[in-house]
Parts: structure tokens; C-alpha cells; sequence
């Protein structure tokens, strides 16, 4: 994919497989039918296909990695530990890596931040935004035993999907505490040339959306923004995209509602943090109907 001469790259780490209403306890398996194309492309049953990874970012001299997956270790339904993989079949080599942007801290988008106690991307900046980090973590950034415990008790909700005594963000960022670069984005934040912070808080407090800018073009990373298509096509005006584990179900469906609207009247492709192939695509009316149209290429 590119947009404009930026080029980005999907990363995929592994893949979790779960009932459609899984993550959205009010939706009913019809109201998947619209949407069919989009569940686990074999079986074609209202079995959610959600892929875990992240993407390459090539813009100017700098080499971008936005998320890293679950880890080399992930927990079933979760299954992963291809993002070595993914990432030495680009040609490039991890210590290329400039910078390592986190679109928030759930456990399955910092999975590889560091591995057997070392940082993964040794010369990569590492920019987090601070309003997560001081929700999984703790405002003094530190490492004590209880900021650890902290955040793994922030990972109540994820304890079925993860093991928190690994995947906890106080574990998996601390041997990068010092590459860690801080930015808030309670308005939009340019982090690189190109590479634009927007808030998406709600599903966590620090979630961001990065809007991609080259050449007049634009481009959205979602993070988890959306964890599934429908959310950026419906008004879900029944709410049955209502994702389990917000920390703020207001602002995040505000976030949603807003973005959403952007997507439609300014036609700019996205992707998600989790739609399947971590494939891009866009929002398209068809006789009047909006539809998801995966870009191919």
C-alpha cells in the first residue's frame, strides 16, 4: 500500500479466531450476514477472523514499525509468533528500525517491544502516548514490584487472552524504558514528517489513530479504533458494535462516530489493527448503500 510516497507494509504476528459476538455481546449472528465476506473465509460461519501484528512504515529516511502483535508466546484462542518472520521477509534488518509507534497497550500490539529481556528494535525511538502509559502504568515511571502488579491487574479484562506475568506492559516495555519518547495527543501530533498522532481515546485512554500525509494524499492507521469493518460502514445506531473491553464506551463510540464521518465524506482509506490480513480498504455507496471495499495491491 501507499499513500503518496509513503509505502507501509502489514506485519502479521499470528491470528485469533472467536464466535462472531465474541467482543460484541449485542450483536446477533444476522447481523453479521451483511457483513459475510468478512468472517473466517472457510468455514463461512459467524466466526470472527481478527489478525494480530502490525505494519512497516517506509516514509523518507525513516523506517517505522506501528504495533508488534502478541509476542512469541501468545495464549489460545490466540495464536502467533510469526512477526520475526513477517519482518526478516521485508529484507530489512531490526536494527534498520528508526522508530517503534504504539497505537495504544493492550498486550496483543506490544507483544514485541522486547524479547528474553532485551529491546527488539535496539535503535529504534519508541513513542507511546502518555495517557496509556499512565493508566498501565503508573505517573512516575517506574518498574516496582507494584507498578507491576498494577499493570497487570489493567489487564483484568485480557487475563483469558494473555498471560499477564509476560504480556503485562510494565514487562514487555521495560527493557525499552530508555528508548521510550512520550507525546500526548489530545490534538494531533505530528511524531514524524508524514506521521500524524490523532486522539482516538477510548478504547484505552491514550489510543491514537495515525494519519498517514504525503503528497497531498491521506491515509488512516485505526489501531483499535475498530476492531471489525461493519463499525466504520453501520451508525450502529442498534449498538450492536459495541466492543467488550472499552475503558470508555462514550468517548470511544464518539471517537468511532467521528472517524467514521471523516472516512465517508473525505473517502480516506484505513486500516485496523485487526481486520483480517491486515488488509486496507474504504468505505464505498453502491446504489445508495455503503459498503467495505478491500483495495487490492
Amino acid at each position: 500500500m501507499k499513500i503518496g510516497d509513503i509505502e507501509i507494509v502489514p506485519l502479521i504476528d499470528g491470528e485469533a479466531i472467536v464466535p462472531g459476538n465474541a467482543f460484541y455481546p449485542g450483536l446477533k449472528d444476522e447481523e453479521w450476514k451483511p457483513y459475510d465476506a468478512l468472517l473466517e473465509p472457510v468455514f463461512h460461519q459467524c466466526v470472527h477472523l481478527n489478525t494480530l501484528g502490525g505494519y512497516l512504515v517506509k516514509a523518507g529516511d525513516r523506517l517505522i514499525v506501528v504495533d508488534g502483535g502478541s509476542g512469541p508466546m501468545p495464549k489460545f484462542p490466540f495464536a502467533g509468533g510469526g512477526f520475526r518472520s513477517a519482518f526478516a521477509a521485508t529484507g530489512y534488518d531490526r536494527a534498520d528500525v528508526t522508530d517503534v509507534v504504539y497505537t495504544h497497550l493492550h498486550f496483543d500490539h506490544i507483544g514485541w517491544a522486547s524479547w528474553n529481556g532485551q529491546s527488539f528494535f535496539p535503535n529504534a525511538t519508541y513513542h507511546v502516548d502518555q495517557r496509556d502509559w499512565n493508566w498501565f502504568l503508573s505517573p512516575e515511571f517506574g518498574f516496582t514490584d507494584e507498578e507491576v502488579a498494577n499493570s497487570m491487574a489493567k489487564l483484568e479484562l485480557s487475563a483469558d487472552f494473555c498471560f499477564p506475568e509476560n504480556d503485562a506492559p510494565a514487562v514487555r516495555l521495560k527493557p525499552v524504558f530508555n528508548q521510550i519518547e512520550f507525546f500526548q495527543a489530545d490534538d494531533e501530533v505530528e511524531l514524524l514528517p508524514g506521521i500524524v498522532a490523532l486522539d482516538g481515546s477510548g478504547h484505552t485512554p491514550g489510543q491514537v489513530v495515525l494519519e498517514l500525509r504525503s503528497n497531498g494524499e491521506k491515509g488512516l492507521l485505526l489501531g483499535d479504533l475498530v476492531h471489525a469493518q461493519p463499525e466504520l460502514v453501520d451508525d450502529n445506531e442498534r449498538g450492536q458494535w459495541n466492543f467488550i473491553s472499552h475503558t470508555d464506551h462514550d468517548r470511544a463510540h464518539e471517537a468511532v462516530d467521528r472517524f467514521r464521518k471523516r472516512m465517508w465524506d473525505e473517502k480516506i482509506p484505513a486500516a485496523g489493527g485487526h481486520f483480517p490480513g491486515l488488509r486496507w480498504g474504504h468505505v464505498v455507496t453502491e446504489g445508495g448503500k455503503r459498503t467495505w471495499e478491500d483495495i487490492r495491491g
